[in-house]
């Protein structure tokens, strides 16, 4: 248990630092521009894969984070939504359904 937990918060971290690469000025959220920019960055697509994210569509990838649909994420979006899609890439694939429905 002590190792799920560990492990757990280890992710949450890197989460919590990958968010605030994408929001600089510090507004508290991310918008679809900012994720795009960002997102053609080698070194942070890098980072979502050691995250077990395979983000291959900035749009889709946004609007599964954007659970309230108000065209921005906050931290707490992106934390939940990174932890939520992690694993293989097909549980994006399965999100992206049930957005879509």
């Amino acid at each position: 248990v002590q190792s799920i937990l560990a492990n757990k918060e280890m992710h949450i971290q890197k989460i919590r630092k990958l968010f605030s690469r994408f929001d600089e000025q510090e507004t508290g959220v991310i918008t679809f521009a900012m994720l795009e920019e960002k997102l053609d960055s080698s070194e942070v697509r890098e980072y979502f894969e050691t995250l077990g994210l395979d983000v291959w569509d900035a749009w889709t990838f946004f609007k599964l984070l954007d659970l309230d649909a108000g065209g921005a994420i906050s931290i707490e979006e992106f934390l939940m939504g990174c932890l939520r899609l992690r694993g293989p890439a097909r549980a994006i694939d399965v999100e992206k359904i049930i957005y879509d429905q």
